[in-house]
């Protein structure tokens, strides 16, 4: 049975009637990770990344652009709507919903779950370590090489060779991922002087409609 402290179905219906994706995706993300309905909470999450790169855009789009935006909005929607219906599923029945997910599979995403909250708690190091035994146990795990290289390149001594190539493993398994994209352009920008790639990689982003490289080509690609 759900704690009456935490975000519900009824609640985050209400929500996301509102049309207020990002907040409704958050609650339930939020809820899901403190019951520990893994499966649920971690396609949450993988969807809140999406949902944040369509949110906080500063630039006037063209007609075109803001067009493509929309589509990418009202997919995402749909993400969050069967998303929704598999959190109701869980609130309904835990036990049966954990009982039918695959074991294997339950133990790489809890593995990340537990990296990631490592992470928040200022563990660094620690968290590099269990994001390197998600990639062991499941290499084609985009998200996990993201963060690690995130860590690497946020150490006191920075292992941008390890990041880039995580960065660039990442895009092999995801082609055209935002994040890993807006990353390695830092990467390139901060360790390999190479401004020219990286205003390429955060074009790329721009160009497919997300804000979160948009103050990066603002400050270092005006005349590029």
């Amino acid at each position: 049975m759900q704690s009456p402290n935490l975000p519900n179905s009824k609640t985050i219906r209400a929500i996301l009637g509102d049309g207020r994706l990002k907040e409704a995706v958050e609650r339930l993300q939020f809820s899901a990770e403190q019951q520990q309905w893994l499966p649920v909470a971690f396609a949450a999450r993988q969807l809140s990344a999406k949902i944040r790169g369509l949110d906080g855009e500063t630039w006037q789009t063209s007609r075109p652009a803001a067009e493509a935006l929309e589509v990418e909005r009202q997919r995402l929607t749909r993400e969050a709507e069967q998303l929704f219906q598999q959190f109701k599923a869980w609130e309904k029945d835990p036990a049966a919903q954990a009982k039918a997910f695959d074991t294997a599979h339950r133990e790489k995403i809890d593995l990340f779950l537990l990296a990631i909250k490592i992470r928040r708690e200022g563990k660094a190091l620690e968290a590099i370590r269990v994001f390197t035994q998600v990639i062991q146990k499941e290499p084609a795990f985009t998200e996990a090489y993201i963060e690690r290289a995130a860590l690497l390149m946020q150490q006191s001594a920075p292992d941008w060779g390890q990041a880039l190539e995580d960065l660039n493993t990442a895009l092999r398994i995801s082609p055209n991922h935002p994040l890993a994209l807006t990353n390695r352009g830092y990467l390139y920008v901060h360790f390999y002087q190479d401004l020219p790639q990286a205003c390429a990689d955060w074009k790329a982003v721009k160009h497919m409609g997300f804000p979160i490289a948009d103050a990066l080509i603002e400050q270092h690609c005006k005349n590029r």
